[in-house]
């Protein structure tokens, strides 16, 4: 805590104004609204020549800064999808002149529609920021049609495993912001709510700052969806349908009327993954060893409904006010139908197999009720601000239900259980933040945040009773349950520029109140606990259009609630699970250091990261019963991540850019759990070429490879994979029609193979998804919907800097 104060105070010292003199400078507006221009390509050329001398981004406010350039006489370029391109052929820099200001350039928007544009010229895939990667979701075809899954599906450092779960360095311990806000919903399940046509782009923060919630090991991904501020209604549609007979419906539509503005949104949204399910598993129970092999078709369905509205009205320039109500329907169902054959082995000799049928149904529904309302006031245009917002969300009768049995061959019903779990979800969250720029270039932030989750509802469980055929109830598993967490959260954040340093300080403070009461005998337990959560970003801006940043934040895993459930359930019939009501959050130190270097129009980022955790929650699996085992989370031991990522963004021609991404990180970890701390280690790897091809004026394609490799676990190890998808997108008749047609996993070659071994375990899984999947979309807009520029013209945010 001591270290953290020094460094504030050290923060607040930068005073003075940054001392990186431009030889070039300027404001880059939208001719029509003169709003700032962010993200706008500013290439400088030398005169005569097609090669790029030095290239730059134009920032938040629109505006830009290029240095380290010779005297001479240059040309300059500035283009963004949806404007035409801006040209000044001629540019002297002369030694009488050390800074020229260019002045407010205007860009003039397009009156063509954004799939025109989009094959004349190609935006930058990822754009990287001091301490966070900018993925644009317009330019990933094979994510059309689909959720924020599949746009992340070819980022850096990102998977998507075959029942569609997101893990980012391996890790699934992120969290999820739209907007700039956290999601009612965690993880992988509140990327499967935004269909991928209402994204304006993707922003992951692996180290956040002290500004955001804690939890979350690998950071944060943050969804920013599509706005506009220009008059009139505009609006966009989009729908998909699959060979997996996947099939979605979203729209977007809105009006801005003077100082009042008005969406109205909607999605239908079902995601079918079918595969091939194939375990052999050997249990030891009491010196009976049991071993099953089992395989069949999985299937797997998304529903996903929804409908959301709202306003926003601006009583000044300066003060705005919003409201929006959301409902939205859930339902996940996964079906199983395996051949099951098993054989026995005691000290009496081995048993003839049993053949059964297993049957298995799954099914996880919900209706969610969303209110959201906030504020916004700015007191001048230079950062001073105050804003807020509150949020409601309540899930009335989620209901999850389950139904394994085992039939013979004349399909008579051998054994079988179901289960319920009925419950009611209540979440509220609730925030102010003040920002005060104390200098030209610095400023300071605090805020306080509160957020409670509450869930109460009982479980209950039917097995089959062979002789009298017929389900009973099973008393000694019915529980009751209640869990409520509550955290009141303050932060402190000092940012300021000194020469060629920017820097970030920050602390945040937390206190948890926790409740888990539940029917069963000594299950009860009650946290009340205090704890600070510090963060440093530094950055250095080195000549020749290079940037070199440090991070380091210091995060949290809470467990979720089905972590502590102390309660048995089953996934199927082979495989039950149960909670552990005395699991320790995980605690993670995350250090990452970031190069970035800009080759003209190529680019070559690299990240340098090291994770340290501590009380790794993994879940592990032992015998239960004879074929059955059971799974429950736990604290397993601390492991640690030493890796790198690199990214070259490259053009090879006009119609050709190549996106090469690769990760490799060494993992270790030291498992408590046996004793002596046995140690797993591994070498972690994946890459990812993206290949963008402009074919025609009016089309493009995309064609992506992706190798995953291998990776340790605490009880085993998972196999490498690969895979190539293919997608092309054609302008259909009008320019605002378009069409994607995608092709996933070509060549069939994607495999997934886990392995479990323990000294009375042996599992072996493997799943192959079904084959082909090919999936057409088809997105329209009116009235040119885009995204509105920033309007504030403060760029004093000099990490996350989401003004949102």
């Amino acid at each position: 805590m001591k270290g953290t104060l020094i460094l504030i105070l050290l923060v607040f010292s930068f005073h003075s104004v940054m001392a990186v003199s431009p030889r070039i400078k300027g404001m880059i507006r939208d001719k029509s609204t003169g709003n700032p221009i962010e993200f706008a390509d500013v290439i400088v050329l030398k005169k005569g020549e097609t090669a790029a001398v030095s290239s730059t981004l134009s920032g938040t406010d629109g505006s830009f800064r290029i240095t380290d350039i010779n005297d001479g006489e240059y040309s300059l370029l500035v283009r963004l999808i949806g404007y035409d391109v801006y040209t000044r052929e001629t540019i002297a820099l002369r030694p009488s002149q050390p800074v020229l200001d260019l002045g407010i350039i205007e860009l003039q928007p397009l009156e063509v529609g954004l799939s025109e544009v989009v094959v004349e010229g190609t935006k930058r895939q990822i754009i990287y920021k001091l301490d966070k990667k900018i993925i644009d979701a317009s330019n990933n075809l094979m994510g059309s049609g689909g959720t924020a899954v599949d746009i992340l599906e070819n980022t850096p450092s990102i998977r998507v495993d075959v029942n569609g779960d997101v893990t980012f360095r391996g890790s699934s311990g992120f969290k999820v912001y739209i907007d700039g806000k956290p999601s009612f919903y965690s993880g992988t399940q509140a990327l499967q709510q935004i269909p991928a046509g209402q994204i304006e782009n993707v922003e992951i923060i692996t180290t956040p700052s002290a500004r955001y919630d804690t939890d979350g090991e690998v950071g944060m991904i943050n969804i920013v969806t599509k706005k506009h501020k220009r008059q009139g209604i505009n609006g966009m549609a989009n729908m998909y349908g699959s060979t997996a007979l996947s099939n979605g419906v979203d729209f977007l539509i809105s009006q801005q009327l003077n100082k009042l503005q008005w969406h109205f949104a909607g999605h239908w949204n079902q995601p079918i993954r079918e595969s091939h399910f194939d375990q052999q598993k050997t249990t030891i129970v009491d010196d009976v060893t049991t071993t099953s092999i089992s395989h069949g078709p999985r299937k797997g369905k998304n529903y996903h409904y929804g409908l959301r509205g709202g306003i926003d009205y601006s009583f000044s320039p300066k003060t705005s006010v919003n409201a929006e109500l959301q409902v939205v329907y859930d339902k996940f169902t996964r079906d199983g139908n395996l051949d099951y054959t098993e054989t026995r082995k005691d000290a009496t000799g081995e048993s003839a197999p049993y053949n059964f049928n297993s049957r298995d149904e799954f099914d996880l529904h919900s209706t969610v009720n969303i209110g959201k309302a906030g504020f916004s006031h700015k007191f001048n245009d230079d950062g001073h601000a105050l804003s807020g917002s509150f949020m409601l969300g309540y899930e009335g009768n989620p209901m999850e239900y389950f139904q394994s049995d085992l039939f013979d061959k004349s399909d008579q019903r051998q054994q079988g259980h179901r289960a319920w779990e009925d419950e009611i979800r209540w979440t509220v969250r609730g925030n102010v933040d003040y920002k005060y720029p104390y200098s030209k270039t610095g400023h300071l932030e605090s805020g306080y945040q509160y957020h409670s989750y509450l869930e109460d509802g009982d479980y209950s469980m039917q097995f089959w009773n062979p002789e009298k055929k017929e389900f009973y109830w099973r008393e000694d598993i019915y529980n009751t349950f209640y869990f409520q967490r509550g955290i009141h959260s303050v932060y402190l954040i000092g940012s300021d520029s000194y020469k060629a340093f920017d820097a970030q300080v920050g602390v945040r403070g937390e206190h948890t109140h926790q409740v888990l009461r539940s029917s069963i005998e000594g299950a009860n337990r009650k946290v009340n606990r205090f704890e600070v959560f510090p963060s440093v970003h530094i950055g250095y801006t080195l000549p020749h259009e290079q940037k070199l940043t440090f991070a380091y934040s210091y995060r949290t895993n809470r467990p979720e609630l089905f972590y502590m459930e102390p309660y048995i359930t089953y996934r199927d019939y082979y495989t039950a699970e149960i909670g552990n009501p005395d699991i320790r959050p995980e605690y993670i130190h995350s250090f990452e250091l970031n190069y970035k270097k800009n080759f003209g129009e190529q680019l070559l980022q690299s990240s340098l990261f090291y994770r340290s955790r501590k009380d790794k929650i993994e879940r592990l699996r032992v015998p239960y019963q004879a074929g059955v085992t059971l799974d429950s989370m736990a604290n397993v031991g601390n492991d640690h991540a030493l890796g790198i990522e690199l990214n070259g963004q490259l053009t090879i021609n006009k119609w050709w850019n190549l996106n090469v991404n690769g990760n490799v990180y060494y993992y270790k970890i030291v498992n408590d759990i046996q004793s002596g701390g046995k140690k797993e280690t591994s070498t972690n790897y994946d890459i990812t070429l993206n290949n963008m091809f402009r074919v025609f004026k009016n089309t493009r394609i995309q064609l992506d490879g992706n190798f995953v490799g291998p990776s340790v676990t605490t009880q085993g190890r998972s196999d490498a994979f690969w895979f190539v998808n293919l997608a092309i997108r054609q302008q259909l008749f009008n320019p605002n029609l378009q069409s994607t047609l995608s092709f996933r996993d070509i060549f069939n070659s994607a495999r997934y193979r886990s392995d479990i071994t323990t000294a009375d375990l042996q599992s072996i899984t493997r799943i192959r998804p079904d084959y082909p999947v090919i999936t057409l979309s088809i997105s329209y807009t009116f009235n040119n919907f885009k995204r509105g520029s920033q309007n504030s013209r403060d760029n004093r945010d000099l990490f996350e800097g989401t003004n949102h």
